[in-house]
């Protein structure tokens, strides 16, 4: 994100009036290993530098080594859970809150990190991911059944305005759930969840997309020319890259394999570390796969009662 001049300043405000040179120096060496505030402002060793000046130089670091939000996120721990066994009234932090808000990013209480507001702005990186940085995901692939067939059998204006309509409702349903599209390649696509309730929301959309496209169905003209799709929910470590292509990754190796020769058609798929983090009221609407022993699976898909 750009930081502006009304933000830093508030940061520097924030540092300077709230803690003394030596825990801002602690505090910097938080996020920038060894940090040396003597080397970086000039000022001779047995000198003191006045508050003011340290915060500025700090601050400006953060700003420089592209950690500014990690810092804001330190400050704000420090004013709920103090710093070495003290407690900190750090001042402007609510406007600092408010201006960061202002540019797009909301802050998650509950894993104390920064997301676009998707309202404002999408981007595949929540707008504070960092490229080869490896993060936590849960991830909803998606695949549509015999889709060479399907474009086959229909005229390319027609191919194209349903594959159009089918990434609509993909993205509508993940995106209000915090999701980012991360890759759509002909009949398939990848959803990446990271945020608090990751898992439940990956599932969520997933069910969403499932009804969606029965009622889309209907619309179109019911069984015979029904789109059908494949989908799996799961979750592990990946490093974040801007170019999908440059991703090599095993947990998306193992929920391609399970969505391609696991998954139902008009199905989904859900891994057991997933499932445990779900709750009662979905977890009640999956069954478990009993083909799978270890790890246990467990399948969503629509079903009538007679």
């Amino acid at each position: 994100m750009r930081v502006s001049a009304r933000l830093t300043g508030l940061a520097v405000r924030a540092l300077a009036e709230s803690m003394d040179v030596h825990t801002m120096i602690q505090l910097a060496r938080r996020l920038i290993h060894n940090y040396d505030l003597f080397e970086r402002t000039g000022f001779p060793r047995n000198i003191s530098i006045p508050n003011k000046d340290a915060a500025r130089q700090i601050v400006g670091d953060m700003k420089d080594e592209e950690l500014f939000l990690d810092f804001i996120i330190h400050l704000v721990r420090i004013r709920e859970s103090g710093f070495r066994g003290r407690k900190y009234r750090i001042p402007y932090l609510r406007e600092i809150l408010i201006e960061i808000n202002n540019s797009g990013l909301v802050y998650d209480k509950v894993q104390m990190k920064f997301f676009e507001d998707s309202s404002i702005v999408t981007t595949k990186n929540w707008g504070v991911l960092r490229e080869q940085e490896e993060y936590i995901f849960t991830f909803l692939r998606l695949d549509i059944v015999q889709s060479s067939r399907f474009v086959r059998n229909h005229n390319p204006e027609e191919v194209e305005k349903t594959y159009s309509d089918i990434r609509r409702m993909v993205q509508e349903a993940c995106e209000k759930r915090n999701g980012r599209i991360w890759n759509w390649e002909g009949d398939g696509v990848l959803v990446a969840f990271h945020f608090s309730g990751r898992n439940t929301n990956a599932v969520l959309s997933a069910m969403e997309i499932l009804h969606g496209l029965y009622v889309y169905n209907l619309m179109r003209g019911g069984a015979e020319d029904a789109v059908r799709v494949r989908m799996a929910v799961d979750s592990g470590h990946c490093e974040f890259r801007h170019r999908f292509d440059e991703i090599d990754n095993d947990t998306l190796k193992k929920l391609e394999a399970v969505e391609s020769y696991n998954t139902n058609p008009d199905s989904v798929t859900v891994s057991s570390n997933v499932y445990m983090y779900l709750d009662h009221l979905i977890v009640d609407q999956l069954a478990r796969l009993t083909e799978y022993s270890n790890p246990p699976y467990y399948s969503y898909e629509l079903r009538w009662e007679r």
